[in-house]
């Protein structure tokens, strides 16, 4: 099967990773989708991506007024047209080359395959606080929701399409919204598979979203974890 997939990329100031992470992604993947939603980058990446458009295909949308990862994902979500829809963030293009494994999962009776650092094959190479609060995260996720997954925070799927009618209403925030998806498609039984990810080192270039600061470190943990409460409180 050929199916059609739509790689959702969610852009602020990613310059420096934009035109590598196209660049594979239409090199690994047979009929896909690029789709880029940006938040008004203003650190050249739009500059950049318009110099690409003579040489990929891709939609762009430009969000001047809007921010955050979730609703740029819910844009993404809403313009693709792909039978199997996924993310990646831009500045973890390496995990494109798992997709191909991702798709084949569908293609064998699988409604969402994700990527996993915590099964066997996988691990977290980043810095020390940030490995260990994706790990603890998980954990608790696991542990409270009582579902046979193990991490629920690496933000790299691929799901069928009709998956889409589960995200409309849990679309907020950060990545947190992850959990309570796939406790939903959990519960709907759903097939659901992890993939063995190693997830590399921050490159030099690469300048966290999600840690920053040690504030907004803890203030984003504290967000994980009130998911998994308004998970368990309203399903």
């Amino acid at each position: 099967m050929n199916n059609k997939i739509s790689i959702i990329l969610c852009t602020y100031n990613e310059a420096n990773h934009i035109e590598a992470c196209i660049s594979l992604i239409s090199k690994t993947l047979k009929n896909v989708e690029i789709i880029i939603v940006d938040d008004n980058s203003n650190d050249g990446t739009l500059e950049k991506i318009d110099k690409l458009k003579s040489t990929f295909n891709f939609k762009l949308f430009v969000r001047k007024n809007e921010r955050g990862l979730a609703s740029a994902q819910k844009k993404g979500f809403s313009e693709s047209t792909g039978d199997f829809i996924g993310t990646i963030d831009v500045n973890s293009q390496y995990a494109i080359l798992y997709f191909a494994s991702m798709a084949d999962k569908l293609n064998s009776g699988y409604d969402i395959a994700f990527l996993s650092r915590y099964v066997p094959g996988g691990r977290d190479e980043r810095i020390f606080i940030r490995s260990f609060a994706s790990k603890a995260i998980c954990l608790i996720s696991k542990f409270f929701l009582r579902i046979p997954y193990n991490d629920f925070a690496s933000g790299i799927f691929l799901m069928k399409r009709k998956l889409l009618v589960h995200t409309d209403t849990i679309l907020t925030n950060y990545a947190e919204w992850f959990i309570e998806f796939i406790y939903i498609a959990y519960k709907k039984k759903y097939k659901i598979i992890e993939i063995p990810f190693v997830q590399k080192k921050d490159d030099v270039l690469s300048k966290s979203k999600s840690y920053p600061n040690i504030f907004t470190f803890f203030y984003l943990g504290s967000v994980y974890f009130l998911r998994i409460l308004i998970t368990l409180i309203r399903n």
